[in-house]
């Protein structure tokens, strides 16, 4: 029988005494790794190979993700036929799949990719179809830690890719948190004796943490697990325009008595998600606010529009007494993610609060149903929070980068002029006395759940380019 526990340990002390004097950035780099192998393993380890390897079949057959997925598909099942192979691999394959990802600029389709498995995770039914999925989505989350920049930033995250094919980083909500777990699992497997309560205080404190217990650590873990996932899902849609959705600050999950300040449900919100098939406004371009003043737990939410795949995906960062949190809804799908979905910290309570408050805001601005309205009374009606009072805020203007950073291109041989480019979102717009959508306009607003007036059509997203002078 294949001992997990004793092949994991058999590599660890092999990867430490190889790697560990190198340097922090190459030792942690190379920890990680393992680590992604040893839950890979621990997810496939009983499936049987033929079944393995026909759901891995069939997960990828026909999608179009690019010329390299069946490489990721044979690295699953090597970790299935061969996992000390595996493990000794791994690292040298992600070298060179960075390479070719960068080489050819295939940041966004790479995401595409990894967001498939993510969402096909959540909608799978059938326990061993999801360890599947999850085996990939975690090959694949990883792979991102070699897409930085520079790899041994270990730091920063990989959030998204602007407009123009340009990676995009965030600084790591819990910085080299994971640093301290591998120094103490250092310890463990090389030095026993000196693993004492003090040594694990002082490899915390060295990098900034305070803590107290075990148990102190474990918040920690999971406070940066919530927002790895959060930045995880989010990255296919995050660019330029919509980076500040990314959450600034970490949620807490030591909820405890927080939790009795959740709002509850009191009212069946499944209304919420057919408004939403039928609206009759779009947010403005740069998004829209919603302040809640006197909340027993809600303080701010921040909606933005992306087009997306067909679809229109609204995507949410929300800020609590606990911190912020984020996700998405896709409009045609009806999907809902929070990072309360794929965790198993799962909350149901918190859970439900955040979809139905989230859906609340977006179903009462842009909805066409009377009865979901931008107001306080219209909110405790579904949910029961009566002192709060709430304020829409619509971000309105020329669609703008939240950071205000500037994303220009060059004219090659000229350098008197360059082109701005200014990316234009999706709007329904009046038409003059006697004109009607056209047949093609009509199809698009209905295909993305717009239901359109006689006098109007929908102007699809489209990028606009200026030349100016350079200054």
């Amino acid at each position: 029988m294949f001992d997990k526990m004793e092949w994991y340990t058999k590599h660890a002390k092999k990867l430490d005494k190889k790697y560990y004097a190198k340097g922090e950035s190459i030792y942690v780099l190379h920890r990680r790794t393992l680590q992604t192998a040893k839950s890979i393993i621990d997810l496939i380890n009983d499936i049987p190979a033929d079944d393995l390897f026909l759901e891995l079949y069939m997960l990828v057959k026909d999608k179009k993700f690019g010329s390299f997925v069946g490489r990721y598909q044979y690295v699953l099942e090597i970790a299935k036929e061969k996992p000390d192979t595996f493990a000794e691999q791994l690292y040298e394959f992600y070298l060179k799949m960075s390479a070719d990802i960068k080489k050819n600029n295939y940041y966004q389709g790479f995401f595409e990719f990894m967001s498939y498995f993510q969402n096909e995770d959540m909608r799978a039914m059938d326990a061993k179809r999801q360890l599947v999925y999850r085996a990939y989505v975690n090959l694949l989350m990883n792979q991102t830690e070699f897409l930085r920049r520079n790899k041994f930033e270990l730091n920063k995250m990989v959030a998204g890719v602007t407009t123009k094919g340009e990676l995009i980083e965030v600084d790591d909500i819990c910085p080299s948190l994971d640093f301290c777990v591998h120094e103490i699992e250092h310890i463990a497997l090389m030095t026993p004796d000196k693993l004492t309560p003090d040594t694990m205080l002082k490899v915390y404190a060295k990098r900034g943490y305070k803590v107290n217990s075990w148990e102190d650590t474990e918040i920690l873990r999971v406070t940066q697990q919530l927002h790895t996932n959060v930045v995880a899902y989010l990255t296919p849609y995050i660019n330029e325009f919509t980076i500040d959705i990314i959450p600034q600050a970490s949620f807490s999950p030591a909820l405890g008595e927080y939790l009795k300040d959740v709002p509850v449900l009191v009212k069946n919100s499944d209304a919420f998600k057919e408004t939403l098939c039928h609206r009759r406004k779009t947010l403005s371009a740069n998004g829209l606010k919603i302040h809640f003043e006197n909340s027993t737990f809600t303080k701010d939410v921040l909606l933005k529009e992306i087009y997306h795949n067909g679809a229109i995906v609204c995507l949410y960062r929300i800020e609590t007494s606990q911190g912020e949190t984020a996700g998405f809804y896709n409009t045609q799908t009806k999907q809902f993610v929070s990072m309360f979905t794929h965790t198993e910290e799962q909350t149901t309570l918190l859970g439900n609060y955040i979809e139905n408050t989230i859906l609340w805001c977006y179903a009462a601005f842009v909805g066409s149903d009377t009865s979901i309205l931008p107001t306080a009374e219209s909110y405790n009606e579904y949910l029961s929070d009566p002192n709060a009072e709430i304020t829409f805020t619509s971000i309105g203007g020329k669609l703008r980068v939240p950071t205000e950073t500037k994303h220009i291109r060059t004219i090659a041989g000229d350098d008197r002029y360059e082109t701005e480019v200014k990316h234009i979102s999706g709007y329904i717009r009046k038409l003059p006395d006697g004109q009607k959508a056209s047949e093609r306009a009509v199809t698009l607003a209905q295909s993305l759940g717009y239901d359109l007036a006689d006098n109007e059509t929908y102007v699809q997203p489209f990028e606009r380019s200026s030349w100016i002078i350079r200054k």
